[in-house]
């Protein structure tokens, strides 16, 4: 039975403490966060080398861009058969233009995006161009949305779907990735319904045509999106502020379930949707409760009951804002949310084999703020959150390595227009995480390795956009 089935005893490990200011907030960071990147793995190049060409300062930039005219076809719904016409633009990386290395040597030369020496279908393919993406989806309001596809070398492919959506979300699935998003329509009878869109790898220029994912699908907030296997749960918050979710499996919906409360018979509620954060078999829920505390909940299987909702132990925690969460590589949830007092960002962890919670760990002083937070383990064991400034639209990132051991907050951009909260995903090939933020309507990157950002570049083509976009790496070889 696995530990998190039971009613939790509530342990305080080690307290943590942390000083409190004596008054007001402050977003400032660290001076010397604007350092170049290095990149500690010999087998890829600094992350500068990868970046698009809006941002490569060596040589002349090859820009291509183009229009192509793709048929979105439906998997999951053999009787549609609507077509979709797509803009897509590509910048090219100039790196790449000239091969002069020799692929396979483990040396990063010329031309090359990566090379470790083998033709192994992982982050670097048998022929050294980069074997994974990051795919960007963002709504644009009552106009279609943009997909977006990042590849290391040769740039940013940004498409038009066939719908208007708000906020969205993303999963990399074991065929390639699933979208979710609420409708942004003008017609008040489609609006906030939910509608998906997927992503195949064996087709990596077209999304499939956007199709509601179940009759009475709307929502107020949300969505959310966790894989386990061949199978992704949906979780939102529902026109009448209690939260549901769905089982996605083989291309198909399930019927919407209620995500139950702290009685079985009792339905949760709460002003912001639930997040939800997989293990290899189990998936976790958390959401804001209406009297400020955070909780949870928890199902063994994809397709296995919920059990019902428990209290995790922080604090109050700003009210409305959705807290963020993953599940690690030892198999622990971490839920990182912003206190309601100070607005400082904090993280709690469930230790799964002693089914125990640590006590609260600040992650900075500095680390405050009044918007969602953004929040990704990444390839070496180590974790980011990015988060919107608290008094400006600055983005700040933070790395660390455990839940309380935390470095300290880094700007990773200072646009001067207003800006979204950002989205992170674990990093392709060349860095460790990617983060996407939308500023003055128009989509940004930044490349992270370490505790160093990338100079912010823009994606070509991505524009008019108004929510908060949703990224996740996705492999693109094997």
């Amino acid at each position: 039975m696995h530990p998190a089935r039971v009613l939790p005893v509530v342990v305080l490990l080690s307290a943590h403490c942390a000083d409190e200011p004596t008054s007001g907030f402050s977003a400032t960071v660290p001076a010397d966060t604007t350092a170049p990147i290095t990149n500690p793995q010999s087998s890829f190049p600094d992350a500068t080398d990868t970046a698009d060409a809006t941002t490569t300062t060596t040589g002349s930039p090859t820009t291509t861009t183009g229009t192509t005219t793709d048929a979105l076809t439906t998997t999951e719904a053999a009787s549609t058969s609507s077509t979709t016409t797509t803009t897509t633009s590509t910048t090219g990386d100039p790196s790449t233009t000239t091969a002069t290395g020799i692929c396979g040597d483990g040396v990063v030369d010329d031309g090359e995006v990566c090379d470790d020496g083998d033709a192994d279908d992982d982050a670097c393919l048998g022929d050294c161009t980069s074997g994974q993406a990051l795919l960007v989806l963002a709504g644009a309001g009552p106009t279609p949305a943009l997909a977006a596809r990042y590849v290391p070398g040769p740039g940013w492919t940004v498409a038009e779907l066939d719908v208007d959506l708000g906020e969205t979300a993303l999963v990399a699935t074991h065929l390639g990735a699933l979208g979710v998003g609420r409708r942004a329509a003008a017609d008040a009878d489609a609006e906030n319904e939910l509608t998906f869109t997927t992503w195949s790898k064996g087709q990596p220029e077209t999304w499939t045509s956007a199709q509601p994912v179940g009759a009475f699908g709307f929502a107020i907030d949300g969505p959310g999106l966790a894989a386990v296997g061949e199978t992704v749960t949906l979780a939102f918050l529902g026109t009448d502020f209690k939260h549901y979710t769905a089982l996605w499996t083989d291309g198909t919906w399930a019927t919407f379930g209620p995500l139950p409360a702290g009685m079985p018979q009792v339905q949760a509620f709460g002003p912001s949707a639930a997040v939800l954060a997989s293990g290899p078999a189990e998936t976790y829920a958390a959401y804001a409760g209406d009297n400020g505390k955070i909780f949870y909940n928890f199902k063994a299987s994809p397709g296995g009951a919920w059990q019902s909702s428990m209290q995790a132990p922080p604090p109050l925690v700003v009210s409305g804002l959705t807290p963020a969460a993953l599940v690690d590589a030892d198999g622990d949830l971490l839920i990182a949310y912003v206190r309601a007092t100070d607005g400082k960002i904090a993280v709690v962890k469930l230790l799964t084999p002693q089914n125990a919670w640590t006590v609260e760990a600040i992650v900075d002083d500095l680390a405050i703020t009044a918007s969602e937070l953004a929040f990704v383990a990444v390839d070496d064991g180590a974790y980011y959150i990015a988060w919107k400034g608290y008094d400006d639209d600055g983005v700040y990132a933070v790395r660390g390595l455990d839940h309380d051991d935390w470095g300290a907050p880094f700007t990773a951009a200072e646009p001067a227009t207003t800006t979204l909260p950002p989205a992170l995903a674990r990093g392709a090939a060349g860095a460790d995480a990617e983060l996407v933020y939308v500023t003055g309507g128009a989509l940004q990157h930044v490349r992270l390795v370490g505790d160093s950002p990338s100079q912010p570049s823009v994606v070509p083509g991505a524009t008019g956009l108004k929510a908060r976009p949703a990224a996740v790496r996705v492999q693109i070889g094997g």
